[in-house]
């Protein structure tokens, strides 16, 4: 499934079906908490899903995403415009950098995770606290690469990344 379907999975197995209504602001209305998680929570995103074919990625190594408390939210390549928790799709071996800017004056970070929900060695930026500031990560692509995450947020702002 294509952005977000296994960060969704992750989110319901790590906070629950309660913490993830309340996660998605889902506290307040009947119709509210019917939510099926199929909606992003960030206002600024328009969807959820985003194309992964390799040959839309091919000509990418720049990235950038929005950092809000309830997701990332796709910037550039366009195709992840407004996109949740975009599936980021990486050639194996190419080097890339994703910005990323805070735009609610929390404190967000942006590391790279392995399969076993751990830091891939130094893959993280440092902590951006303020609205507007901006952290930029550069690294090589490897198979070992899952997830990126917000590791202040990291049951709900995060996303995966498809290696090729």
């Amino acid at each position: 499934m294509a952005g977000g379907g296994t960060t969704r999975r992750r989110l319901l197995s790590t906070l629950g079906t309660a913490g993830a209504v309340l996660a998605a602001g889902c506290v307040g209305s009947d119709e509210e908490a019917e939510d099926d998680g199929n909606e992003p929570i960030v206002d600024e995103a328009e969807t959820l899903e985003n194309d992964t074919h390799p040959d839309v990625w091919r000509n990418v190594d720049e990235i950038r995403l929005d950092a809000y408390v309830g997701g990332w939210v796709g910037v550039e390549p366009a195709h992840i415009d407004r996109v949740e928790n975009p599936t980021l799709v990486l050639s194996e071996g190419r080097s890339y950098e994703i910005t990323v800017e805070n735009r609610d004056n929390v404190k967000h970070n942006l590391a790279i995770w392995d399969r076993a929900d751990e830091r891939i060695g130094e893959y993280a930026t440092d902590i951006v606290a303020d609205t507007g500031a901006t952290e930029t990560l550069a690294f090589t692509a490897t198979d070992e690469m899952a997830t990126y995450i917000c590791e202040h947020q990291p049951g709900i702002q995060l996303g995966d990344l498809k290696v090729v």
